[in-house]
């Protein structure tokens, strides 16, 4: 079989006579740890996504098999696997200390709330841009659609915090966040805010820079801050945020005629308003760990 270099096969060879033409249950159940076990880089692919095409030069390779992309496609569905767009995710990033902060520092910091009766808070930045990805949209066959687009690069910044209870906090900014909109940001919150307040965030530079540092422990009787794992954005609430409103942008691009900062701010205080929806931020899969460690 000919290959690209660095790539998949230009083609799918064809049924040899006197091979299989199947594969065992046994193989099935080897091939489908491959599939979810490894990376096809591993493997010595040169890319990262397992195609129906890959998958199908792997059974010829490990298994001596080989068979139509349509027929390893029906098999794929018939062993519970589907395509689904996958979760980018840093080389950086520990699994290990991930599994330690989901299953044991995070209920420390939980038992540490219920003490002080104090508000639990994961905290987030982000920005919109106008020109953001569009979605997909029906269309007739054979055609692209066109969606007209400002075409310009504006561009606001949002931080917020959000609670368990449903409640959230934001601010829009058009400067990239640094130490002094963060120490800001913290003493809106302590204003608006009585008792304690447990943030957990990450390590944005803003956040724990000298400024900032000194800033948190001047307040360290009403404040107290836990950093979420490195590389490991998934695991904040406060992202889901994000990819809610960036959502609404590239349903609904902005008109000719408005302008990014004023309608940012008009979609995050209609999130605001709604605590069914906050609290639905903490439903995704990814940050159950929240919810398991409250014993909601």
């Amino acid at each position: 079989m000919a290959y690209r270099a660095g790539g998949e096969a230009a083609l799918v060879a064809k049924p040899v006579p006197g091979r299989p033409s199947t594969l065992t249950d046994k193989q099935k159940a080897e091939l489908r740890t491959i599939i979810l076990g490894k990376d096809p880089r591993q493997l010595g692919f040169g890319m990262a996504l397992w195609t129906v095409r890959l998958v199908a030069q792997v059974i010829e390779r490990e298994f001596g098999v080989v068979l139509h992309e349509t027929t390893v496609s029906r098999m794929l569905h018939a062993m519970g696997l589907v395509p689904r767009k996958p979760v980018k995710r840093a080389f950086s990033r520990d699994d290990d200390e991930c599994n330690a902060w989901a299953e044991e520092v995070f209920p420390k910091i939980v038992r540490h709330v219920k003490r002080k009766q104090a508000t639990l808070l994961f905290l987030d930045e982000s920005g919109v841009h106008e020109d953001a990805p569009i979605g997909t949209t029906w269309s007739e066959r054979g055609k692209r659609p066109v969606v007209r687009v400002k075409g310009t690069r504006g561009r606001t910044n949002v931080i917020s915090a959000i609670a368990p209870h449903g409640r959230l906090w934001f601010r829009c900014f058009q400067k990239n966040l640094n130490s002094a909109l963060f120490i800001e940001y913290l003493d809106a919150l302590l204003h608006d805010l009585r008792g304690h307040i447990v943030l957990v965030m990450d390590k944005h530079p803003a956040h724990i820079s000298a400024a900032t540092r000194r800033h948190m422990n001047a307040r360290s009787d009403r404040l107290t801050v836990h950093f979420l794992p490195g590389y490991a954005p998934d695991m904040n609430p406060d992202e889901h945020v994000w990819s809610y409103l960036k959502g609404l942008f590239r349903s609904s691009p902005l008109m000719q005629d408005e302008k990014i900062g004023p309608v940012v701010q008009a979609t995050m205080q209609e999130i605001a308003k709604d605590a069914r929806l906050v609290r639905s931020f903490f439903d995704h899969p990814e940050v159950a760990y929240v919810k398991t460690a409250l014993k909601w």
